[in-house]
């Protein structure tokens, strides 16, 4: 996600820009936490290798009584990548993904956001039957590591980085 803890000090460096999220700015309150509480998860996670076969949040255990969906970061990513889908590329590639082929969509990208927990994000382009539109994808191992709740707030830090990145290009 662009982001570097320091396990010494506990800080964490936006590795785009080089410098440390400072307590108090506006990067600090929307990432710190999500950062930690995704890594307070991840590390007693088991070492679950991917296995490729992409599943969907609908698809996670349990989550029909937590019913957390993404439509907010889908709506969002549709949003700002719709009508420049080069722009999901370029961001992905920022931050370590890149374009990968996908049975559904028109457009996929794969970002690393952990190690050994990939994520795909999805673009359906508008044409004259059908509007845009975003999925997420996991790998069917995400929840060797992280909850539907953790997985929720991962994916907003995601986008929000992905939206970001989109202004430079």
């Amino acid at each position: 996600m662009g982001f570097n803890l320091d396990t010494e000090t506990g800080k964490i460096v936006d590795s785009l820009s080089g410098d440390i999220v400072e307590p108090g700015s506006l990067a600090y309150r929307s990432a710190y936490p999500t950062i930690f509480y995704v890594l307070s998860a991840y590390s007693d996670a088991d070492d679950t290798l991917p296995t490729g076969k992409p599943i969907s949040s609908k698809q996670f255990r349990g989550n029909h009584f937590v019913c957390r969906g993404y439509t907010g970061e889908t709506f969002t990513l549709v949003n700002t990548f719709a009508s420049n889908s080069d722009r999901l590329v370029k961001a992905a590639e920022a931050l370590g993904g890149e374009q990968v082929d996908f049975p559904v969509g028109d457009i996929a990208v794969r970002l690393p956001v952990l190690p050994q927990v990939p994520i795909t994000i999805v673009m359906g382009l508008a044409d004259e039957e059908f509007p845009a539109e975003a999925w997420i994808y996991f790998d069917e191992t995400i929840e060797s590591y992280l909850d539907s709740e953790q997985t929720y707030f991962m994916i907003h830090l995601l986008v929000k980085r992905l939206v970001e990145l989109s202004e430079k290009y």
